[in-house]
Parts: C-alpha cells; sequence; structure tokens
C-alpha cells in the first residue's frame, strides 16, 4: 500500500497538514496580473466567448489560463487566444466550432465507441467540499478499440464532456455553494471569501472569482495492464485538447487500485502532463489507505461499492452501478443519462433523440 503526491520534478511532494488537495503557489501579485490580462481582451474581457467560461465568470477564467501558464502574462494571453480559435476553427463531421458542434445532432455513434474505451460517469456525486466528481474505470474499458476509433471520436467526446462540465456542471454546483453559503448567513463578499479560503485554500476576493471551477476526477485502474499503453496515442489526443483548450478544470486526481504495472504506464503518461496537473495526481494501491483517503472527501454512502470494502453477510456498501462497463455497454448510469439529456437538449436537429434505452 502506498500514496504519492507527485511534485513537478516528479518526486514524491508532502503536503501542509490538514490539506486535503495540492494547492498552486500563487504568486502575491496574482490579482494585478488577473486584471492585466482580462484589459487585453476588451471592455470587461468581451472578447472572452461565456460558454468557455464556468458560470460566466471571465476573470475566473483568466486565472486558470494564467496558471497553466505559471502566471507568464504573455504565454497565458497566446494561450486563450489560440482556444478562442480553436474554438471557432475545429470541426467534427462537417460540422465546425465549437457552438454549432453542440447546436447540431448529437453524435451518439462516437459517443457509444468511446464509453466502450473509457468506461466513465461525467458527475457522480459531489465531494465533502462541494466539488463534482468525475468517475472513470479505465481497467474495464475495451483498449482493442481505441486505436481502432477515429481521431474525431476521441476529439468530439473531448469537447461536448468538457462543454458539459462548464455550462452544466459547475453552474450547479455553483448553485449549490451559494445555497449552503446562504443558509450559513454569509452574504458579504469578503465573508464568502473568507468561508472559501478556509475550504478550498484559493485566493478569491471578489464576486467574478468567487465560483466552482474545478472537479475532482477518481480512476479506477482495476483490471488495467501493460496493454493500455496500446492507448497512449488516445490519451495523448484527449489531453491535447483538454489541457490546451479546458486548463485546470482539475482539483485532485485520484488514481486507485493501482497495480505493479503502472510504474510502467505512469512512466509513460507522466510527461505528457502539465507540471501543475502532475501535483495534483495522487496515486494509491489498494487498502485502508486508498479508502481513508476516499472518506476525506466523499460521504461513505458516495464511495462506489467496487472502491469499498465488502464484509460477508452484511448488505453492500457503497453506491451501486456508478460507472458503465464495457462489458454492459447498454447500462447508463444517472451520470450518464443525464449528461445524454444535457446534449439532446443542447441540440437543435430535428432528430437529436437519445438512441440509449
Amino acid at each position: 500500500m502506498f500514496t504519492k503526491w507527485f511534485a513537478e520534478e516528479g518526486g514524491p511532494l508532502e503536503t501542509p497538514a490538514g490539506r486535503v488537495f495540492h494547492e498552486y503557489p500563487h504568486p502575491n501579485n496574482w490579482k494585478e496580473l488577473v486584471n492585466e490580462l482580462f484589459s487585453r481582451f476588451g471592455s470587461d474581457g468581451v472578447e472572452i466567448p461565456l460558454e468557455l467560461c464556468p458560470c460566466g465568470k471571465r476573470k475566473a477564467t483568466i486565472r486558470r489560463f494564467l496558471v497553466a501558464r505559471k502566471y507568464k502574462i504573455d504565454d497565458a494571453e497566446k494561450m486563450l487566444r489560440d482556444t478562442i480559435k480553436w474554438r471557432q476553427s475545429v470541426t467534427i463531421g462537417g460540422v465546425t466550432g465549437v457552438r454549432n458542434i453542440i447546436l447540431s445532432k448529437p453524435r451518439w455513434d462516437l459517443l457509444s465507441m468511446n464509453r466502450k474505451i473509457i468506461p466513465a460517469t461525467p458527475f457522480l456525486c459531489y465531494t465533502k467540499q462541494g466539488f463534482p466528481v468525475y468517475s472513470l474505470r479505465l481497467g474495464k474499458g475495451d483498449g482493442s478499440l481505441a486505436t481502432a476509433a477515429p481521431d474525431e471520436c476521441h476529439i468530439y467526446c473531448s469537447i461536448v464532456r468538457g462543454e458539459h462540465l462548464v455550462n452544466k456542471i459547475f453552474p450547479e454546483a455553483q448553485k449549490l455553494h451559494e445555497t449552503k453559503l446562504s443558509r450559513r448567513g454569509i452574504t458579504s463578499s469578503l465573508d464568502q471569501t473568507s468561508a472559501l479560503t478556509r475550504h478550498e485554500n484559493e485566493p478569491y476576493t471578489d464576486d467574478d472569482l468567487d465560483v466552482i471551477d474545478k472537479q475532482i476526477v477518481i480512476v479506477d485502474l482495476d483490471g488495467i495492464s501493460m496493454s493500455a499503453l496500446r492507448c497512449l496515442y488516445v490519451f495523448k489526443l484527449i489531453n491535447s485538447v483538454a489541457s490546451c483548450n479546458y486548463p485546470e478544470l482539475s482539483k485532485a486526481i485520484y488514481v486507485l487500485n493501482s497495480p505493479p504495472v503502472f510504474d510502467y504506464i505512469w512512466s509513460a503518461i507522466k510527461p505528457l502532463l502539465a507540471a501543475h496537473t502532475r501535483n495534483k495526481v495522487r496515486i494509491f494501491q489498494m487498502g485502508p489507505e486508498q479508502y481513508g483517503a476516499l472518506q476525506e472527501i466523499l460521504e461513505d454512502d458516495d464511495i462506489p461499492d467496487y472502491l469499498t470494502p465488502q464484509v460477508n453477510e452484511e448488505n453492500v456498501k457503497g453506491r451501486v452501478g456508478c460507472v458503465p462497463d464495457a462489458d454492459e455497454p447498454d447500462f447508463r448510469p444517472e451520470g450518464v443519462r443525464d449528461f445524454d439529456a444535457w446534449l439532446e437538449n443542447s441540440s437543435e436537429a430535428l432528430d437529436k433523440t437519445c438512441p440509449f434505452p
């Protein structure tokens, strides 16, 4: 049994006592840098598409791009402008532009193939800290399909997943967060800042930065083998879309049930990840330490049954049926059904109806 946070240079990273997540070391002048970059995108940042910004908060989005480029303001500006151009030019099946892709007929064929390769649930639950949870069972996917699938399968699924996260999951998490603040009698911007800093250790100071724009990613590796290296190209493709155009949307990445061969797999994947993303990765083998780490962030009833220690002759503990399985491609957990409903409702096509049972 072991657990590691990985530091930028690749070695273990010790986090301060009592802190659940690794935090990015924001510079003292981070707010000035946010305002400076914000001013480069027109009056009130109007050049930044709201669809790119969780909860429509442009300054919070500016901060994410700054973090992705280590607060190097010119590099962050280029990255954001490249993303805006990409959103206008990316093409799937003859449809150009992210907005048009979402409005067009959903590519249920590509989604079906993707789910067989990467069984995942876009929204499993909320953590105790208020972050939405994205859950994957990579060891249950059909890796033989990965390289056979066209590139547009992986690009399309990365786009619709990112848009769903930014425009559906995060706004709902934000509403829940604000409701909890209201119930506790926290109404002023200053009081909100204090509460968020205490719970998340993030430097929020005004309403445009007070936003839930991070998720927790839980990756179960049970059943994975060295054959996963065949999917390295697919990972590169997905990561290139996500890291360049949807950066810094994860608070932490929990890699669970890590087998001995994972050291070799990780050595191939690690160089593809941005340094700060590597810092967010926490790796476990099965055992009490792994379950204890999940209990730090999830209610017991929300921890999937396959990650919950089971005692013979007792009722099954944990959530059942959290993530689809390549062996049962027609099974759709609640989080997957909600995603499909969002995609269908977002489309303006006449023949948009979801075909999955």
